[in-house]
């Protein structure tokens, strides 16, 4: 279904996945046009995913931590800026883990919040090249 299709009275929510590249940027701009004429809010969610390589030292855990809250800061800023003259209602969180099913769990989570007459869309970016839609797989439920 196109959200064009959804019932236009229906309240729409859009989870955005946003990482800070370009990809990232693209599917914030085009939920913030896609959110323009309708009710509705965006929630924006980083997810910050640890290397299974790090545990091993303890170092490098409270080194990578550091950097993915310095990373959290500095997202929600970009978007803060992207969206501060929107007029749109949004919201930034982030979530530890495993990037695909925590963006999912985020999206589960707003329609519960939400209840059952209002729309729930997951958006992502995609690369820009198409060679990547090739050589890439993609989670699905």
């Amino acid at each position: 279904m196109n959200y064009s299709e959804t019932d236009e009275k229906a309240q729409l929510v859009l989870v955005v996945g946003y990482d800070g590249t370009e990809p990232s940027q693209r599917a914030l701009g085009r939920a913030a046009e896609m959110l323009r004429d309708r009710a509705g809010r965006m929630e924006v969610v980083y997810v910050a995913h640890m290397p299974a390589s790090v545990a091993f030292s303890a170092q490098a855990v409270a080194s990578v931590r550091d950097g993915l809250d310095s990373e959290e800061q500095e997202l929600a800023r970009q978007v803060d800026e992207a969206l501060a003259s929107s007029g749109l209602k949004w919201h930034f969180q982030r979530r530890n883990g495993e990037i695909a099913p925590e963006l999912l769990a985020a999206a589960e989570e707003q329609f519960d919040a939400e209840g059952p007459d209002t729309h729930v869309v997951l958006a992502v970016g995609g690369s820009a090249h198409q060679i990547d839609r090739y050589l890439t797989s993609t989670p699905a439920v």
